[in-house]
């Protein structure tokens, strides 16, 4: 993630000898400023894109080497930013996509053609930046070096676009250096308000700056005050505005199993009966913000247009990890990454709908800078039978026992602490029953940890001939 800020004086390391595996460079990257992990950064801030401005224009402007897409929004960028990618790659484009955080290893983070780059180029492209960690590049944070890193990564493989997905806000983000031909700002709620600002207002200005002089914006559903921060900005700088409702929509959104289908508007072309691998209707939203920024650059003759049948397989063949992951079985077992209110809002809506009648048991880890009391408000009101608290590795995890306090007070269901992610899992499928839901959320961290147990378990159960998609 992130926002540039005032550094203390960084840890030093060497700096002469090349990169030889990805434990080299993680070593580097553990010796960086890391936000992610770590919100104890020095109290006097300074926003600024000049060290990364430096950063990119020492490599030549590997980021001025393809065509890119800039996504930022409280929710749905990440996912946006996967179907925006399986897009332009049905047009035969090659595509390289960053994403943050990664869920299960770094290398996701950096992926060309749907798959994570290889760790060869991986740390091909770290030692692209090696000649640049002297003198101001010892201040470069975590993010700032695997955003630098992806840019030279895409380059090495000669992507003919790349979707950039925002870390925090988007204004100072690292990611901010490109010139997309397209911009999206999915939502805009109360996330990282240490960061962004206390209003939707503050918020949305931030997000704002990812737009750029006449370069289209794809904006969806927010309030007023934010939605006119956003229009303020884009008229500033005769930048296109395609808001949701307005020039597309999504339309009937049913639910079948584990699947969505929805209906897809944009501008004058409708695509009917579109398939998500999600069943939650907000991924519907999802894929018409993305629809509308891929038929910007259609309108724009950057891509060729794609028939309704091959759009159709393309959104049925994508995949969302730890974005409402259902992973079919006995019990049932749901791997989301929730960690904002307005995800936690959403998330227990599916878990009241798609797993009515049955029991719910939650495996819950939230870090402690997010709204946690919001955040367990809405999973409380989710018709849990029992909710486990647990606590994944890093520095920013709330306590178990603060959690399963504040479950008490919002719920009858029984709460358990168990400190170890992977035993409160065993616990949760024990209570669940075979009938029964385990839902893992609160932390893409948490996800990240368990999401291997959960695929393990459900392609075991796949090669024994159940049936994806299907409840069981």
């Amino acid at each position: 993630m992130c926002l540039v800020m005032a550094l203390s004086e960084p840890q030093t390391e060497s700096l002469t000898t090349p990169f030889q595996s990805l434990a080299d460079v993680q070593s580097l990257l553990d010796s960086r400023i890391n936000y992610e992990n770590d919100r104890k950064v020095p109290t006097e801030r300074v926003f600024v894109l000049d060290r990364m401005v430096r950063c990119v224009e020492a490599l030549g402007r590997p980021d001025r080497a393809f065509r890119t897409i800039h996504v930022t929004g409280t929710k749905g960028k990440g996912s946006v930013s996967r179907i925006l990618a399986a897009l332009l790659r049905a047009t035969g484009a090659r595509v390289g996509l960053y994403t943050s955080p990664h869920v299960e290893h770094l290398r996701e983070r950096v992926s060309v053609d749907g798959m994570p780059v290889s760790e060869r180029t991986f740390v091909a492209a770290f030692n692209e930046l090696q000649p640049h960690l002297e003198g101001t590049g010892k201040e470069l944070t975590h993010f700032e070096l695997l955003t630098a890193a992806a840019f030279c990564a895409f380059r090495t493989e000669q992507v003919d676009w790349a979707v950039i997905e925002v870390g925090i806000g988007g204004r100072l983000d690292a990611t901010n250096v490109i010139l997309p031909e397209v911009c999206v700002i999915t939502t805009v709620d109360y996330d990282h308000m240490d960061l962004l600002g206390d209003t939707l207002e503050q918020i949305a200005f931030e997000k704002a700056g990812i737009i750029k002089p006449n370069v289209p914006v794809v904006v969806g559903a927010m309030g007023d005050g934010p939605l006119a921060v956003i229009r303020s900005r884009a008229a500033a700088l005769s930048a296109p505005v395609f808001l949701l409702g307005h020039e597309y929509e999504c339309q009937g959104f049913i639910r079948t199993g584990y699947r969505g289908f929805c209906t897809v508007r944009v501008g004058e072309t409708t695509w009917r009966n579109m398939t998500l691998n999600c069943p939650a209707a907000f991924m519907a939203t999802n894929a018409a913000h993305a629809m509308a920024a891929f038929q910007t650059l259609c309108q724009r003759r950057f891509v060729p247009g794609l028939t309704e049948d091959h759009v159709r397989r393309t959104l049925e063949a994508v995949r969302l990890p730890a974005c409402c992951e259902v992973f079919p079985g006995r019990p049932t077992v749901v791997i989301d990454g929730s960690h904002n209110a307005l995800a936690a809002e959403n998330l227990s809506t599916i878990m009241r709908t798609v797993f009515e009648g049955r029991d719910r048991v939650l495996v819950v880890g939230i870090p402690r800078d997010k709204e946690v009391e919001k955040l367990i408000a809405h999973f409380a009101g989710a018709g849990a039978r029992h909710a486990m608290f647990t606590r994944y590795p890093g520095m920013r995890a709330t306590a178990p026992e603060e959690l399963a306090t504040l479950w008490q007070r919002r719920s009858a269901a029984p709460a358990e602490v168990i400190e170890e992610p992977d035993e409160a899992f065993a616990r949760a499928l024990a209570i669940a029953g075979g009938e029964g839901v385990v839902i893992v959320t609160g932390s893409i961290h948490l996800a990240g940890v368990l999401r291997p147990l959960a695929r393990a378990r459900h392609d075991m159960i796949d090669h024994n001939g159940a049936a994806p998609g299907e409840f069981s």
